[in-house]
């Protein structure tokens, strides 16, 4: 038997999937490959000759092309024979498509396989994620039929189904078929990143609205993450996180890496499970995490080492993680500098009264920052039994949230309230009274918040949570790669943000 060819696709897919137009978007934006899904192109109006065209359109142009007729099973559109769709691929290759996929087990991947076309044998899961052991009999099932590479997606529940798929992807026998597999979902988004630099010949972006469920915009992986650069040397960072897919740390660090020159990546990790997470650090090959609400606790009891502001809150939103001999998390707070940078700014924090409104991690660690500074700062919660324990032990006057008042000359929302843009103030709008007082709200998700627009209405300064985000990111990021990075850097990074998210 002749030995396989070499396999032809490289970096990001750019899915082809509402007309041609998309094919020359892949030329100008530099990429060297593209999925042609015909199955959407065809229910989208084209018909056979003009998805045959768009073949040689791209070849035209340079571009190695995927051709993939996805069946409805599998989350596709085609509604022919199998027969039907077999015999269209095989036209895509005569046309000068490189590969072309289909479904294990269906009769067409049967039909090209007879034909001996160039394959990639496909298996979807929208609903589950595979356990280990099924992962390994489908591979051997997948492998008997010798096709060109296997591509394996299911859906992540969590993390560590995420770290399943990048082993699966790393664990690709040298002289076997490739492997491309990743999760689905926003708990699969990091596999999505990161199945390159575990040895994956491709990853898939859309190029307007995505086709499968957490697919990431393609300028967000090739300017944002760097897939065509990232290896099996790249060191891993992340956010952890109930809302981790809608953070704009990504955007803050990533590009930083890239300016210095430091070879790593920082992803999202979206989990509702913690302890998840924090088994499958090695699989992940994580070297340092940012943590946020509400793991911040969680992170301080399970490190092996932390600094002294996490020691005094009882809360950590920063993980280092050596590998020099036995694995070694030291965790970090860096809430400090994130409070008392955008403060400091704004007024003058020795003797000033504080109202802290929360009674988690962000809120601890605020009042951590505001006593080193010689503030005086008071807790007010809604839970009186969490709340007035928390303030009992950081050794601050407690209160309920009922209490709060206009005498404080500064309020700091350090709850999740205003992460929805439809979220009321967490703070009657009357204590606003005097445009010496200050509103600084943690939340950076949204443009403003309710919060700070009752502030702003009464003349009041305010703080974005941008620029606490800002500040505890500098300082995160000289704990993980031993660089100084300016203030302006991460604000450079900020303004930015918007050429991702258009």
């Amino acid at each position: 038997m002749a030995p396989k060819p070499p396999f032809p696709l490289a970096g990001i897919a750019g899915i082809v999937a509402n007309n041609a137009d998309e094919i020359d978007a892949a030329s100008r934006r530099s990429l060297s490959t593209i999925e042609l899904r015909a199955d959407l192109l065809l229910t989208g109006g084209h018909d056979r000759a003009a998805v045959l065209a768009c073949v040689a359109q791209a070849k035209r142009q340079g571009l190695r092309v995927l051709f993939t007729a996805r069946h409805p099973s599998h989350g596709g559109k085609f509604d022919g024979t199998e027969r039907e769709r077999a015999q269209l691929s095989l036209e895509a290759l005569s046309a000068g498509a490189d590969v072309v996929d289909a479904e294990f087990a269906s009769e067409a991947a049967q039909l090209l396989s007879a034909a001996q076309a160039p394959l990639i044998l496909s298996h979807h899961d929208f609903d589950k994620m595979l356990s280990k052991r099924e992962l390994a009999e489908l591979t051997q099932a997948m492998q008997a039929v010798q096709p060109l590479a296997l591509k394996v997606v299911p859906t992540a529940a969590r993390i560590s189904d995420s770290a399943l798929m990048l082993d699966w992807v790393g664990a690709a026998p040298a002289d076997g078929p490739r492997r491309i597999g990743f999760a689905m979902g926003t708990a699969g988004a990091c596999s999505r990143i990161l199945s390159t630099a575990r040895g994956g010949p491709i990853t898939y972006a859309a190029f307007g609205e995505s086709v499968a469920p957490g697919q990431i915009a393609l300028e967000e992986l090739r300017d944002l993450y760097r897939i065509p650069d990232l290896n099996s040397a790249t060191r891993v960072y992340g956010i952890v996180g109930t809302h981790s897919m809608g953070s704009f740390s990504p955007f803050l660090h990533n590009p930083s890496f890239h300016r210095h020159h430091v070879n790593a990546v920082y992803v999202p990790l979206q989990t509702d499970d913690f302890d998840d997470l924090w088994g499958c650090l090695d699989a992940l090959r994580i070297d340092g995490l940012s943590v946020t609400n509400p793991y911040k606790e969680r992170l301080a009891e399970l490190a092996d080492t932390t600094d002294a502001r996490t020691t005094a809150c009882g809360a950590a939103n920063t993980a280092v993680i050596t590998r020099e001999g036995d694995r070694h998390i030291h965790a970090a707070n860096t809430d400090f500098d994130g409070v008392g940078v955008p403060l400091a700014m704004k007024i003058q924090l020795d003797g000033t009264r504080v109202a802290v409104i929360g009674n988690g991690g962000a809120a601890r660690g605020a009042v951590l920052a505001l006593t080193e500074s010689n503030a005086k700062p008071t807790l007010f919660y809604r839970n009186r039994d969490r709340g007035q324990a928390v303030a009992d032990d950081l050794d601050i006057p407690g209160a309920p949230l009922s209490a709060l008042d206009d005498a404080f000359d500064v309020y700091i929302n350090a709850t999740t309230v205003g992460m929805q843009a439809e979220d009321p103030s967490p703070v009657p709008a009357t204590v606003f009274q005097r445009s010496s007082q200050v509103a600084f709200d943690m939340v950076y998700q949204n443009a403003t918040t309710r919060f700070l627009d009752d502030a702003e209405a009464a003349g009041c300064k305010t703080i974005h949570g941008a620029q606490m985000l800002i500040g505890q990111g500098v300082e995160q990021f000289k704990l993980f790669t031993q660089k100084e990075m300016s203030f302006s850097e991460f604000v450079n990074n900020y303004d930015d943000i918007q050429r991702f998210r258009r």
